[in-house]
Formats: C-alpha cells, sequence, structure tokens
C-alpha cells in the first residue's frame, strides 16, 4: 500500500508539472544574472574548480545562459548519467555543448569518452520547491542519493536548485532521504537555506 507521503507527491508531481509547462509559456527571463552573482559571492565561488549543471528536458527552465556564464568564468562544466542498475548520478565533464546522446529517461549526457568528476557546485532541476530548502524532482531520488553518498565521502559542495520563481511551494511533504538544498537560483532572486 502506497504510503500518505508518496501518494502526496505523486499528486503534487502531477500538479506542478502542469503549472511548470504554462510558466514556461509565459516567462521570457530564464536567468538572472544579479541573482547568479549574490550566489559566487555566499560561496566562495574563486574556489569552485567544477560545476555540475543539467540540459533541460520538457519545461524545465533553460540552462543555456547559466552554463555559457560558468564556462565564461573558466570553470569546468559536467552533467549527470545515470549508469546501468545505478541509483546516483556521475558527473563527466564537457568541453562543448554540443557532445551529449540520450542516456536514461531520454535526458542528454556527456558521451562515454567524457571524463568523470564530482563538482563542489551542483545546479539541479526541481518540478517545485519550498521555502525550507527542499525540493521535488521527478521521482527517481538520483540527486538525494547522489548528495548523500558525496556528504558521507565527507565532501564540501553546495546545491542550488535552478527554477522559476512561480515553482515556489510553501511546504512539500517530505520523506527522511529527502536532501535539503543550500540555495535556489531563480529569474527573479536567491533564495538561501544555509
Amino acid at each position: 500500500m502506497m504510503n500518505e507521503i508518496v501518494k502526496k507527491k505523486k499528486e503534487l508531481r502531477n500538479k506542478l508539472t502542469k503549472k511548470r509547462n504554462l510558466i514556461k509559456r509565459n516567462t521570457a527571463l530564464e536567468f538572472n544574472i544579479d541573482a547568479f552573482y549574490k550566489l559566487t559571492e555566499k560561496i566562495k565561488f574563486n574556489a569552485v574548480d567544477c560545476v555540475g549543471s543539467f540540459m533541460p528536458i520538457r519545461s524545465e527552465i533553460s540552462t543555456n545562459q547559466l552554463n555559457a556564464k560558468i564556462l565564461d568564468m573558466k570553470k569546468k562544466l559536467a552533467f549527470p548519467t545515470i549508469e546501468k542498475n545505478s541509483e546516483t548520478l556521475i558527473f563527466k565533464i564537457t568541453n562543448s555543448l554540443k557532445s551529449f546522446k540520450l542516456g536514461k529517461f531520454n535526458i542528454p549526457e556527456p558521451n562515454e569518452d567524457s571524463k568523470e568528476i564530482i563538482p563542489q557546485l551542483f545546479f539541479v532541476p526541481c518540478l517545485g520547491f519550498d521555502l525550507k530548502g527542499y525540493r521535488i524532482g521527478y521521482g527517481g531520488g538520483f540527486y538525494d542519493k547522489t548528495f548523500e553518498k558525496l556528504k558521507k565521502l565527507n565532501l564540501l559542495f553546495y546545491t542550488v536548485g535552478f527554477a522559476y520563481d512561480d515553482q515556489k511551494q510553501n511546504e512539500l511533504p517530505i520523506e527522511k532521504f529527502d536532501y535539503k538544498l543550500d540555495f535556489v537560483l531563480t529569474e527573479k532572486q536567491l533564495y538561501t537555506f544555509l
């Protein structure tokens, strides 16, 4: 039997997907450079060697300007891949935003020959986020499990939800394995949860 939180999350995912589709159609601005610079000030961005980002699918906020800015700032840029039978993500560096193949769930991933790396800063897609720093994704738990694994290795890293401001919820249903984000960056502002 499905527990109450899982059921609530499933219903919420359907609602938030429809909402994000509408937001995408009605929003021109997808990257706020001032909010991005606020983030770089809060986390000692100069010490960051590699940034993990994502290629947007469906109605996710575009990462084109974000990714271009990261490359402009001379940082390595890595994207998640899902290896067969794995519950966590592996990030691989790519020098070109053209060297991608379709991976699991038809999500663009760097080619196999790309080098693996562990970023110090991660931008994470969201269906929604709340004012406590929790996000809701598609339900696979890949980001949550990846961040938990890196935390157990005592690695220092920051997690940033990247979403439209109108994807904000007052509170999301939370399970014990849900990983709390450090920040959420939207087209309007930066939310800080540290």
